[in-house]
């Protein structure tokens, strides 16, 4: 048998087999698209292939895309390749079970006291500050996992006990933080051609947190929102100190497929982009507002507003 032969025939088995979603097909992606290169099919082939022995959309629309480019450009250099453009349909929205559920929210009560005195770790009673980014700190994570905390230029990640020891030595507290878990290094990135970053999605290891927000309705609706969605397993709310409240919702994924799979097309795209919350905020490097931060520009404080480190549990 030929060596061309063989690999088409290892090609051919991988097509069917790909995994159940969840089961790593993004890695089964990765290595049939290597596959195919080896295979001398084109790359345009290749596409069409996996797109259709897929046990899931992909996720994102260019996840097939992004593994064929990167399989040709390193094992058949210098072919010509033009992705095809997809375009996953937006989801309906549902303003009007929106609706029902702030008002739900205003009954139940959803003002900032609500929340305050809501909150199962106390929250003093006093001006925002420090206090707030060492509250959710020593709640959410574990003292040697990694995390990013800095400003939108800064790169450095490091481990939740030394971002505690030096808030406690007098360090202004920072405006951003990623609340999943980091590696700790940086990484290829492959949405920046595979530049190195220690804070991208790639560098994710800990699927631990959503965020979720929206700005297109006034702040007291945002907080009867999620006082009204009472399904939502809230680890944290905050103030943004601008137009929106941040929930860090518990999702707890145990890897890159189940987020893509529980997150990203589950909560995102069933229920919270219908719900009118802001579609950017699901990749899993989502940055937030790190509470206890001033906001000078807005003249306002990041607020911690409710800390449940038990949600969803």
């Amino acid at each position: 048998m030929k060596l061309t032969d063989k690999a088409l025939e290892n090609y051919n088995a991988a097509l069917g087999s790909c995994p159940r979603s969840g089961g790593g097909v993004h890695g089964w992606v990765l290595s049939t698209a290597n596959l195919a290169a080896f295979a001398n099919a084109t790359a345009e082939d290749a596409e069409r292939d996996i797109i259709q022995k897929m046990t899931r959309p992909p996720s994102p629309a260019s996840e097939v895309a992004t593994a064929v480019a990167k399989a040709y450009r390193e094992h058949k250099p210098g072919t010509k390749y033009e992705p095809t453009k997809y375009r996953k349909p937006k989801p309906m929205p549902l303003p009007l079970t929106r609706e029902a559920i702030i008002r739900r929210g205003a009954e139940i009560g959803g003002t900032e006291a609500d929340w305050f005195h809501r909150s199962p770790v106390y929250l003093p009673e006093a001006e925002p500050g420090p206090a707030d980014a060492l509250a959710v700190l020593r709640a959410l994570w574990e003292p040697d996992e990694f995390l990013f905390i800095g400003d939108t230029y800064k790169r450095e990640v490091r481990t939740v006990r030394e971002h505690i020891r030096r808030l406690e030595q007098g360090e202004a507290v920072p405006p951003l933080i990623i609340p999943n878990v980091l590696c700790g290094r940086a990484v290829p990135n492959p949405k920046d051609n595979g530049k190195l970053s220690a804070r991208c999605d790639e560098a994710v290891v800990g699927f631990k947190y959503a965020v979720a927000e929206m700005d297109d309705v006034s702040r007291e609706a945002q907080l009867q929102f999620w006082a009204g969605f009472t399904s939502a397993p809230i680890a944290a709310l905050v103030d943004s100190g601008g137009k929106s409240i941040h929930a860090w919702l518990w999702v707890d994924c145990k890897n890159r497929e189940a987020w893509e799979r529980d997150v990203e097309q589950g909560l995102f795209e069933r229920v919270l982009i219908p719900l009118g919350c802001d579609p950017k905020c699901q990749n899993e490097s989502r940055l937030s507002r790190l509470p206890g931060h001033y906001r000078a520009e807005k003249r306002a404080w990041q607020k911690l507003l409710y800390l449940n480190p038990e949600a969803g549990r």
